[in-house]
C-alpha cells in the first residue's frame, strides 16, 4: 500500500512540473506577440508622421498656389481695365480724327465755293473801279453739333427743313461729342426767371449762359431722335452727370410736353425722369399743370410735384449759395446732396442718334 501511495506522489509531481513549463512557454509566446505589436505600431506611428508632414507641405504649396492665382487674377483685372481705357482712348481719337477730316473736307468746299463767288462777284462788278470791295465770305450752316468742327464752340444750325437758323454752343470735348447745349448755368449772369414767350423763343448769350428756346427743342426732337445728357457742378468743383437715352419735346400746342423712352443713367441720381408727359409752366401763366411750382420755385420748366422731397430739381432756379429752395439744385446730384443743397453749375445736352 506504501508503495501504491509513494507512485501516486510521483505521479503527481511529474504532472505539476510539465504544467509549470508549459505556463512559462505560453508566457513567453504573448510577450513575443506584445512585442511585435509595438514595433508594428511603432511603424505605423512613423509612417503616419511622413504622411502627415507630405500632407502639410502638400497643403502649403497649395495656398501659395493659391495666392498666386488670385495675384494672377488682380493683374489679369488690371489688364483688362487698361485696355478698356486704351479702347475708349482710340474711340476717342477716332472721333477727333473724323471731326477733323469733316472740317478739311467742309474747308475745301467753303474755299471752292469761296473761288467761284469771288469770280461771279468779279464779272458782276462794273469795270470802272467805283466798287472794289470784297465780298463776305457765306457762314456755314450745319444740320447737327455732330457735323460741326471738333472744336467746343458757336455754330449755326438748321432748325428744320424750311431753312431757319439759329446759333447754338456745340459741345465737342465730352461724352464724345456732336452736343447742342440747351440750357447752361455757370454764373448767375442771366435771370432764368422768364416768361413764356422768353422761354419759347430762348434767351441770353450763347457763348455763356443761356435758354435755346422750347420752340427750337420741339424742331429738333420731332425731326430726328435725340439722347439727353445733364451736367451737374458743385462749388467743390466736382462734377456728375446723368443720360437718358430719348426725349422728344412736344408743339407748342401741347404746351412742350417731354417725353423720355427711358429712365437716366450715371453718378448722378435720376431726379428727371418722373417729369415724364409733364408740360412746361412758367411763373407768368394764369393757369396749367403744377403752376403753383414755377411761383414757388421761381423758374420755368417741367414742373411736377414739388411738394415731393425726393427725385426732384430746380436747375433753372435762382443762382447762388444761399438761394435755398428757389435756387438751382438736383436731388442726389452728389453723395450726400440732398434736396436743395446749391449748384454752381449746370448744362442741358441734345445730342442726335438716327433719322427718324
Amino acid at each position: 500500500m506504501m508503495k501504491l501511495v509513494l507512485i501516486y506522489l510521483a505521479c503527481l509531481a511529474l504532472f505539476c512540473r510539465t504544467n509549470v513549463v508549459f505556463a512559462n512557454d505560453e508566457a513567453n509566446s504573448v510577450e513575443s506577440r506584445l512585442d511585435a505589436i509595438q514595433s508594428s505600431l511603432n511603424l505605423i506611428f512613423v509612417e503616419t508622421s511622413e504622411q502627415i508632414e507630405a500632407l502639410t507641405n502638400e497643403i502649403r504649396a497649395l495656398k501659395q498656389s493659391l495666392d498666386h492665382l488670385g495675384w494672377y487674377s488682380e493683374e489679369v483685372k488690371h489688364s483688362v481695365a487698361a485696355i478698356q481705357e486704351g479702347n475708349e482712348l482710340l474711340l476717342r481719337n477716332l472721333t477727333i480724327l473724323t471731326y477733323r477730316s469733316d472740317e478739311v473736307i467742309a474747308n475745301q468746299q467753303y474755299c471752292a465755293n469761296h473761288e467761284a463767288l469771288k469770280n461771279l462777284f468779279y464779272d458782276l462788278t462794273p469795270k470802272c473801279g467805283a466798287f472794289n470791295s470784297t465780298p463776305k465770305p457765306p457762314e456755314v450752316i450745319y444740320n447737327s453739333c455732330k457735323e460741326a468742327p471738333y472744336r467746343s464752340g458757336v455754330y449755326e444750325l438748321a432748325v428744320n427743313a424750311t431753312g431757319r437758323s439759329f446759333k447754338v454752343y456745340c459741345e465737342m470735348d465730352q461724352f464724345g461729342g456732336g452736343w447742342t447745349v440747351f440750357q447752361k448755368r455757370q454764373d448767375g449772369s442771366v435771370d432764368f426767371n422768364r416768361s413764356w414767350v422768353e422761354y419759347r423763343e430762348g434767351f441770353g448769350e450763347v457763348s455763356g449762359e443761356y435758354w435755346l428756346g422750347l420752340e427750337a427743342l420741339h424742331q429738333m426732337t420731332t425731326r430726328k431722335q435725340h439722347e439727353l445728357l445733364i451736367i451737374l457742378e458743385n462749388f467743390n468743383g466736382s462734377t456728375s452727370y446723368i443720360r437718358y437715352p430719348g426725349v422728344v419735346i412736344d408743339s407748342e400746342a401741347q404746351k412742350y410736353k417731354i417725353y423720355f423712352n427711358g429712365s437716366g443713367s450715371g453718378n448722378a441720381e435720376d431726379s428727371l425722369y418722373a417729369y415724364r408727359n409733364e408740360v412746361f409752366v412758367t411763373p407768368d401763366q394764369t393757369s396749367g399743370t403744377y403752376l403753383n411750382c414755377a411761383k414757388q420755385l421761381a423758374s420755368g420748366f417741367w414742373h411736377y410735384d414739388c411738394s415731393s422731397t425726393s427725385s426732384r430739381n430746380n436747375l433753372n432756379g435762382v443762382y447762388g449759395v444761399s438761394a435755398g429752395r428757389n435756387g438751382i439744385w438736383w436731388y442726389n446730384s452728389f453723395s450726400g446732396y440732398q434736396q436743395y443743397n446749391p449748384l454752381k453749375g449746370t448744362q442741358m445736352l441734345i445730342r442726335e442718334t438716327t433719322h427718324r
